[in-house]
């Protein structure tokens, strides 16, 4: 019926139905409609508040070094705030942009990210024998994180324009040169703990578009070989820091300094910590401790606890993160999505077990909460294009 009676016994048409999809001539499939919601709210929480505990660690550990330094207790954190802010408004940009919008340049920012590594490679100032950074007037910046946003947009859509690439050798080695060109140009730029991420972003992006598993157990088998000889073959100092290690109490004043002082930071903490900004490891004992070794900064002043809610919050965090990458409306959403929490989690993972040494020492900046201007800004711009993809989904 296309009529029905009102109450005053007259004939009137039935409304229409606004939800009503137009006719394609093909049969209806609700499970596969897409829907358009509100970004993940969960997300943004999280996200930021981390950013603000972040901020506010990175005063509590920086205020006595930057203070002794003549640049003012607040030097760091203000340099943070500037990081944080900018971060912030990349967040809200990469959110409203559509993602598929943001993955059309992304060739772009793959070319741009790599002609930024060879030249701080060749030309980047250099710290404790390693060039990351590039020096723009007073303004310092690490090419290597934007090369981490550039590897994931561009094998999402290299992997997205043709669904079987990663089942063919040909195109196996394409991803292969998408990954390994930024890769080894970090490791040019003596930067190995960020060859890792790059690497692993890409194996667990590669992994989850192939639906063959034990090619994978065995290509992870001679990467994890690989590494182990790149290691034991290459420079010196990366054998110092595998005894470091296994041993850091075999050299306390030496290589093994500052997994010594992060394990006094951590058993002072207790459980409940010393309180905030009572740190004394901080006092010149742990270097550069706003920087990657933050983390017993964290346990030292608000303990164990204190460290299990932050920690937690980074698992609500990929949580979200792998719920919007599961029901995303098109693989290329997926996949963006899965590398930039595979990027988040790899680098919780891994600054947590060099601070418990757990593994062995290499720096690696916690996500939102370390010390870094380009660090902060880049991932808060990869959350906001998490956002974006969160709001386009199966329903």
């Amino acid at each position: 019926m296309s009529e029905y009676s009102d109450r005053r016994g007259g004939v009137v048409p039935f409304p229409k139905d606004r939800t009503a999809k137009p006719r394609t001539g093909k049969p209806d499939r609700p499970d596969n409609r897409i829907i358009i919601r509100e970004y993940d709210h969960i997300i943004f929480i999280s996200t930021m508040i981390l950013v603000v505990f972040g901020l506010v660690m990175v005063l509590s550990a920086s205020s006595y070094a930057a203070m002794h330094s003549g640049a003012g207790m607040y030097a760091f954190f203000t340099q943070q705030a500037l990081g944080a802010a900018l971060g912030f408004v990349g967040m809200v940009a990469a959110a409203t942009f559509n993602y598929k919008m943001v993955a059309k340049f992304a060739g772009l920012l793959y070319v741009a990210a790599n002609g930024l590594l060879v030249y701080v490679a060749l030309f980047g100032r250099e710290i404790q024998g390693a060039r990351r950074w590039i020096e723009i007037g007073p303004v310092n910046f690490q090419p290597s994180e934007i090369a981490k946003i550039a590897v994931i947009l561009m094998l999402a859509v290299y992997i997205n324009a043709d669904k079987n690439r990663v089942n063919t050798l040909k195109g196996l080695i394409g991803c292969a040169f998408i990954i390994g060109t930024p890769l080894g140009l970090v490791l040019w730029g003596r930067n190995l703990s960020t060859a890792i991420i790059i690497g692993a972003i890409g194996f667990v992006m590669i992994f989850l578009a192939s639906p063959y598993f034990w090619r994978f157990v065995v290509a992870a088998g001679a990467v994890v070989g690989g590494f182990i000889l790149f290691v034991m073959f290459g420079p010196a100092y990366r054998m110092d820091r595998i005894n470091a290690w296994l041993d850091p109490f075999a050299d306390p004043t030496g290589v093994g300094f500052q997994n010594v002082q992060s394990f006094f930071a951590i058993a002072s903490g207790g459980w409940f910590g010393l309180g905030l900004g009572n740190s004394n490891q901080k006092l010149y004992f742990l270097p550069e401790a706003q920087n990657d070794f933050i983390f017993a900064i964290i346990v030292e002043e608000l303990g164990l606890f204190g460290a299990m809610i932050i920690l937690m919050l980074f698992g609500v965090l990929v949580w979200r993160g792998l719920r919007a990458a599961i029901n995303s409306r098109s693989m290329l959403g997926c996949l963006i999505a899965t590398g930039i929490i595979t990027m988040v989690s790899v680098q919780v993972i891994i600054n947590v077990g060099v601070v418990t040494n757990t593994i062995p020492n290499t720096g690696i900046p916690l996500p939102f909460i370390s010390y870094g201007g380009t660090s902060i800004a880049v991932m808060m711009a990869a959350i906001g294009m998490l956002l974006n993809i969160s709001r386009y989904q199966k329903r």
